[in-house]
């Protein structure tokens, strides 16, 4: 298969640190384009040697040399913007999340379909082989039937001035959007179902503003969940796997690329604590894996499904916790 040559859409830090290296490194894609409404296409373009800018996204969707899209717009535009490059025929890598409920989630299916792209949404985590690895684990009975899962995400989000548009309502923002779609991504990833009851609390620092603190407790059959997550205490991605027969905890579960690409799992059973480092590169990896399911689209159902599991999923919790 000839590289993909990608646009990317929006002149965003998480871009031009991991999604263009990426596909870079891929050797399976070239970076051909970036837009910017901000006016910031030029200098970005210039800055990481990307042969064409655009001030309009519509004139980078209608560059007919352009293959797929990264999308790393406002949570808020997701849908419109998905629906647009799936119009000009173009492929789409959206960052999570995805949409905003389940209702925008059937629109953009709809045109997905219709047009006959592909979309996916960029859960990078998803394909660092640690999580392979943790679910063959528990498929073998390592630490006996699972009992409980918890996960937590959380990092200091500074207040300024000029507010980080994680931190806009009208933007799409919130912990819950940013941060706890990844628990609950993890979770339905490793149990393969959607939850039977869910219960949620939140914190806003003011009144109409985004939630800041939210934790959530899920039930999955027999199987209990919890997970929380911030703008405000120290980085922390981890998560824990409790067993009948002992636990798997996974101390860099989300972002094992700021570990060196290095996840470590302990796991501790029958009396013995095992430490387990596996080794990947979960930005290429997702770059292979969108690049593998353009030939290939049954690789790409999966990730679909688990996809439209945690939209419903995190759309119950903000409901749960008045957030919605």
């Amino acid at each position: 298969m000839e590289p993909v040559r990608w646009g990317v859409l929006g002149a965003a830090r998480i871009a031009r640190e991991q999604v263009i290296p990426a596909i870079r490194r891929s050797a399976c894609g070239e970076v051909l384009a970036v837009s910017s409404a901000s006016g910031r296409a030029g200098s970005y373009a210039g800055e990481l040697g990307i042969p064409r800018a655009y001030d309009a996204h519509e004139d980078l969707l209608a560059d007919p040399d352009v293959d797929a899209v990264y999308l790393a717009l406002p949570n808020s535009v997701h849908a419109e913007w998905i629906a647009r490059a799936a119009q000009a025929g173009k492929h789409v890598l959206c960052e999570k999340p995805l949409v905003l409920g389940a209702g925008e989630l059937d629109e953009v299916e709809a045109v997905v379909t219709a047009a006959g792209v592909l979309l996916a949404e960029a859960f990078m985590y998803r394909h660092h082989p640690q999580l392979a690895t943790v679910r063959d684990m528990l498929r073998a009975g390592v630490v006996g039937d699972l009992v409980t899962m918890q996960a937590r995400l959380h990092f200091p989000l500074p207040r300024t001035d000029e507010p980080d548009i994680r931190l806009r309502p009208d933007l799409g923002g919130g912990a819950l959007l940013d941060l706890g779609c990844y628990p609950v991504d993890l979770f339905g990833a490793l149990v393969g179902r959607d939850p039977d009851d869910v219960a949620a609390v939140a914190h806003r620092e003011a009144e109409g503003g985004v939630d800041v603190r939210t934790a959530a407790v899920l039930r999955y059959g027999d199987v209990v969940a919890s997970l929380d997550c911030s703008f405000d205490s120290p980085f922390l991605n981890t998560a824990t796997l409790i067993g009948t027969e002992g636990t798997i905890t996974l101390t860099d579960v989300f972002r094992a690329d700021l570990t060196g690409g290095v996840g470590t799992v302990l796991v501790d059973a029958g009396g013995t604590t095992e430490r387990i480092q596996i080794a990947g590169d979960q930005y290429v990896e997702q770059i292979r894996v969108f690049t593998r399911s353009l030939e290939h689209r049954r690789d790409a159902e999966a990730d679909a499904a688990l996809t439209r599991r945690t939209v419903r999923t995190v759309e119950r919790i903000a409901h749960a916790a008045g957030l919605a």
